[in-house]
């Protein structure tokens, strides 16, 4: 790491390619916003190259896509995707594993071959396609519906090569919140040791004592816990049927 003063008539880009270090890098490691205003007289700290590695910022980026996904827009996006969430699998109330209706082969075996890791989507829908809370306390609520549905998930993982499972379970009861969490929890412990990682969706909140069903049936920072990952799921700010643009 090298210290640089700033002199009249220097910029980020100048200092930039005086070093030879891309100028997003100088302005990372000193906190500096775009546009980059600098004040004669301010050190600047200039990362030397082989220190440049300890601030390189990494990315996890998801998508989420139903089977019948167009075929080019799935060949489109996956370069840019680290992680495929295939929407969605179901369970009954006794915890068998229901798969989607379409297969989804194809969509792993694309994202394999674009090194993207394809995600198993846990859902409690219903036959109608949608979320039914009661499914989720009939999971929640019995150690042997979870036992089963643990065990159909570790053969469909092996199965068809998925990286992990993302659990978007929405509109829980309140009742059932910490039930939820330790189903997550055990979620965790028992698919870990077999190298697939368990994430957890979550609705975005603006407060610990939001109410709404989105939000009152699960505990977030028990939830960031007892999962690998978290998603927000941000819907609220960008929707293809409902757009919402926030700042």
């Amino acid at each position: 790491m090298e210290i640089y003063v700033v002199k009249q008539g220097d910029t980020i880009d100048r200092i930039s390619s005086i070093f030879g270090i891309p100028a997003t890098e100088i302005a990372f490691v000193n906190q500096i916003s775009y546009p980059y205003p600098l004040v004669i007289g301010q050190a600047l700290l200039i990362p030397v190259q082989d220190s440049l590695q300890q601030y390189k910022r990494q990315v996890n980026v998801n998508g989420y896509a139903y089977p019948y996904i167009n075929s080019k827009t799935l060949q489109t996006t996956l370069p840019y995707l680290t992680d495929l969430s295939v929407f969605s699998y179901g369970f009954t109330v006794t915890g068998e594993l229901l798969p989607p209706a379409a297969d989804d082969n194809r969509m792993i075996n694309a994202a394999m071959e674009f090194g993207t890791a394809p995600v198993l989507t846990l859902t409690p829908m219903d036959s109608e396609g949608r979320f039914n809370n009661n499914l989720i306390s009939a999971l929640v609520s019995s150690g042997s519906a979870q036992e089963n549905l643990i065990r159909g998930l570790l053969e469909i993982l092996a199965a068809k090569g998925f990286r992990g499972v993302d659990v978007d379970f929405e509109y829980i009861k309140a009742e059932d919140r910490d039930l939820f969490t330790s189903f997550v929890a055990r979620l965790s412990r028992e698919l870990n040791p077999y190298g697939y990682w368990v994430s957890v969706a979550l609705a975005p909140k603006t407060s610990s004592g939001q109410k709404g069903l989105l939000y009152e049936g699960k505990d977030y920072g028990g939830l960031g816990a007892a999962a690998n990952s978290c998603l927000l799921m941000t819907y609220e700010w960008g929707y293809k049927y409902n757009y919402s643009s926030y700042r």
